[in-house]
């Protein structure tokens, strides 16, 4: 299928293309309409063939194995429909209406009470596919909506783990794959299944969110990104000295080098940032 042939009007198995919400490097994305009007489904469909990265096609089967599995829930798309990846690659999903994190990260720093909020929503959000066996991996502003109602939903589970699946992107690729700002230290060894992951990228959020900053910078090579492995992050309150102790600790666990020394669920981090929300 080629993506540049694709307009809203379009047809792809009977699913009928109307407004295009995103164009990137790995899949473009369009709302899908029906004769009442807009639907509330989009379709994602993967850029694949030749002079494409060949991430993408592993991404495209990755996420549809792991929204397959994800019991329905608020915290997730609903997988609705997919078609085959050798043939017409597709995944049409509920459409989220909400707002992205990352609308708050462009206000950073924002209150610590509003931080609590987000956070322990977020961390919920987490915990709801941990206790499914997956791993996110890829948790950065970008990826987390929030439903009018309060509550977190996680997107793209393109680089995720499911711990009763095979792992396709390890066996792929042998350099770290992911968001390289949010990368916990053992993802840049190549572990891939543990939740506590996804805890430090959560760490990483809920700086940006407190100091305005990002706790790592931007690495752009390897030998930058392997800092991750032995180096501390400045302490928020030594950039925002008005941010409270709790929230200081809280983010510090959660960006422990060390596995073991974090948080041992996203549930504890929930728990702990819900005495302060709003």
């Amino acid at each position: 299928m080629n993506l540049d042939s694709l307009e809203p009007g379009s047809e792809i198995d009977g699913f009928c293309l109307g407004e295009l919400l995103h164009a990137g490097s790995m899949a473009a994305i369009y709302r899908l309409t029906g004769p009442e009007g807009p639907l509330p489904l989009i379709i994602k469909i993967p850029r694949l063939g030749p002079g494409e990265r060949a991430v993408n096609v592993v991404a495209f089967e990755v996420c549809r194995m792991v929204l397959g599995a994800l019991a329905q829930g608020p915290h997730h798309p609903m997988l609705v429909a997919f078609g085959d990846v050798e043939t017409t690659p597709y995944l049409v999903m509920e459409y989220v209406e909400g707002v992205r994190l990352s609308d708050w990260v462009d206000r950073a720093p924002i209150a610590p009470e509003e931080i609590a909020r987000l956070g322990s929503a977020l961390a919920l959000a987490l915990h709801d596919i941990h206790r499914q066996d997956v791993v996110h991996l890829d948790l950065k502003p970008t990826n987390v909506l929030y439903r009018s109602s309060g509550e977190a939903v996680l997107i793209d589970f393109g680089l995720a783990h499911h711990g009763h699946y095979p792992d396709l992107l390890a066996e792929e690729f042998r350099s770290p794959v992911g968001n390289w700002v949010y990368m916990a230290p053992e993802q840049v060894v190549g572990v891939r299944c543990d939740p506590r992951s996804d805890i430090f990228a959560f760490g990483a959020i809920l700086y940006q969110l407190a100091t305005g900053r990002l706790p790592f910078d931007n690495p752009t090579t390897i030998a930058q990104l392997r800092q991750r492995l032995y180096l501390d992050p400045v302490p928020p309150k030594a950039l925002v000295a008005g941010i409270p102790a709790w929230l200081q600790e809280i983010v510090l666990r959660c960006l422990e080098i060390d596995a073991g020394n974090r948080y041992a669920s996203a549930a504890e981090v929930a728990f702990d940032l819900a005495n302060h929300a709003q």
